[in-house]
C-alpha cells in the first residue's frame, strides 16, 4: 500500500535543472506518441508526468497579447525555453520607449494565465496613460529578442 502524502511530498521535493526537465519532457513526448506502449511504458510515462507535469517549451516565444485592441490594459503572455532575466520594452508608433518592465530572472516555463503574464496598464514609464494607437512589445530573454504589435482604443 502506498502512502500518497508521502509520494506527494517526495515529488513536490525533486529539483531538476532545465536540461533535465527538457529530457523528461522528450521522454514524455515520445512515450505519449508511441502506439503500442506497454504496461512498463504506461507506469514509467506516468511517473515522469507526476514529477514534470508541465512539459516545457521548446522555443521561446513571445505571445500576442489580450484583448488587442485594449482599453487601458492588456495581458502579453510568453513562453520560456531556458532560465532567462525577462525585461519587457513598450516602443510608441515613432520607435520612442515609453516603458520598461523587469520581471526579473525566471525559470523555463509557460506564462499564459493572466497572473503570469506581462502586464501593461497602458501607462508610461512616469505613469501618465498613453493615447489611442499602435504600439509594439519587445520581449528580451536572455540571446532572445521579438517584437509585436498592440493596439490601444479608447
Amino acid at each position: 500500500m502506498t502512502d500518497k502524502p508521502a509520494v506527494a511530498a517526495t515529488l513536490a521535493s525533486i529539483q531538476l535543472t532545465t536540461e533535465q526537465k527538457h529530457y523528461i519532457g522528450s521522454a514524455i513526448s515520445y512515450l505519449d506518441n508511441k502506439t503500442n506502449i506497454s504496461l512498463e511504458e504506461g507506469l514509467a510515462l506516468n511517473i515522469l508526468k507526476a514529477i514534470l507535469p508541465e512539459v516545457l517549451p521548446i522555443h521561446t516565444k513571445l505571445l500576442a497579447n489580450y484583448p488587442n485592441p485594449f482599453n487601458p490594459e492588456t495581458w502579453i503572455p510568453f513562453q520560456l525555453s531556458h532560465d532567462a532575466s525577462v525585461t519587457a520594452n513598450i516602443y510608441n508608433a515613432t520607435g520612442a520607449k515609453i516603458r520598461t518592465i523587469e520581471l526579473g530572472h525566471l525559470p523555463a516555463g509557460s506564462y499564459l494565465k493572466t497572473q503570469q503574464t506581462i502586464y501593461w496598464n497602458g501607462r508610461s514609464q512616469t505613469g501618465e496613460l498613453v493615447s489611442s494607437g499602435t504600439y509594439f512589445i519587445q520581449l528580451q530573454a536572455g540571446e532572445y529578442s521579438e517584437t509585436r504589435k498592440m493596439v490601444i482604443l479608447k
